[in-house]
């Protein structure tokens, strides 16, 4: 355990160390320009050497800036020469004061081993704020001219970009809120539309061919059923076979009167109650499209 007179004397040896470090630390900085406008950024520099057994930091966002404000800080570690180290920063701060000569100077900091600061500081720099709006002079008189002047009446164009703008908005937002809904009505529209008709078209062929079951009018039938089917189910149907067709969950029960319209329109079979395979083509779709109706009604 060392004695207090021990403690002392390292103490002492310590303080005279960082008194010697710090006379080879050298701090310099300034403003970049040497006026200011109100609200503008500008830039001040600051360097600083020092030796390479020292812990030195410069100010950060914590720092107290005043009369200015503290907007970014760019820093620059230097590298070790002849056991120096040459650090720099570049800091962009703003002023809202009106002073007409403002002053900053900034420290740097050692860490001491205890975990303690020094500071060291540097000169004072000033910058000027520059004036924007002259003083106008008591003596200026305005010339009076009460003469009639015929303006020109110009179009109002950016009331117009505003009226433009609000309706853009508006329409994007109701599109936001209401854009299911409305494709949902849209929908559900076309395809009332689409089915009616198809089906007023369909009974009318079914009655043809309860007249004169003919091959070539029963191909066309099937040929419209499957491009119904497609705008109904989002299927591709007309790509499709009967056999692929009849393989798909909700067709099976036209296996039987697909396999009978496929030997009369195919097979060149007559059949003179063909017609009653198309109805029961009708009897599916109008069973289809009411269950697909009712799913998009209930879609949220």
């Amino acid at each position: 355990m060392l004695s207090v007179r021990g403690k002392l004397l390292i103490l002492i040896l310590l303080c005279f160390s960082i008194s010697l470090s710090a006379q080879r630390i050298t701090l310099k900085g300034g403003f970049v320009k040497d006026s200011l406008k109100i609200g503008e950024d500008i830039t001040f520099w600051m360097s600083v050497t020092y030796p390479e057994e020292i812990e030195l930091t410069l100010p950060d966002t914590t720092f107290n800036f005043e009369p200015f404000e503290y907007s970014s800080k760019q820093y620059f570690e230097g590298a070790v020469l002849n056991g120096l180290v040459k650090d720099s920063a570049i800091y962009t701060l703003q002023s809202f004061e009106i002073d007409p000569v403002q002053y900053l100077s900034l420290p740097a900091f050692i860490i001491n081993p205890k975990r303690d600061t020094t500071v060291i500081e540097m000169d004072l720099d000033s910058i000027f704020l520059q004036e924007l709006v002259a003083q106008v002079s008591d003596t200026t008189q305005l010339k009076v001219n009460v003469d009639y002047q015929n303006v020109r009446r110009q179009f109002n164009y950016p009331l117009l970009w505003i009226i433009i703008g609000v309706l853009v908005i508006l329409t994007i937002a109701g599109f936001l809120i209401f854009g299911k809904k409305i494709q949902r009505t849209f929908k559900l529209r076309r395809l009332r539309k689409a089915y009616i008709r198809f089906s007023e078209k369909l009974s009318n062929d079914i009655h043809l061919l309860r007249k004169d079951p003919e091959i070539a009018l029963a191909e066309k039938v099937v040929s419209d059923w499957k491009k119904f089917l497609e705008l109904l189910e989002d299927v591709p149907f007309s790509k499709l076979t009967t056999k692929e067709i009849m393989a798909l969950e909700h067709t099976a029960e036209l296996k039987d009167t697909l396999k009978s319209i496929d030997r009369s329109v195919y097979g060149k079979k007559e059949n003179a109650e063909l017609f009653k395979d198309f109805q029961a083509i009708e009897d599916f779709t109008q069973h289809r499209y009411q269950l697909i109706i009712d799913q998009i009604k209930n879609t949220k």
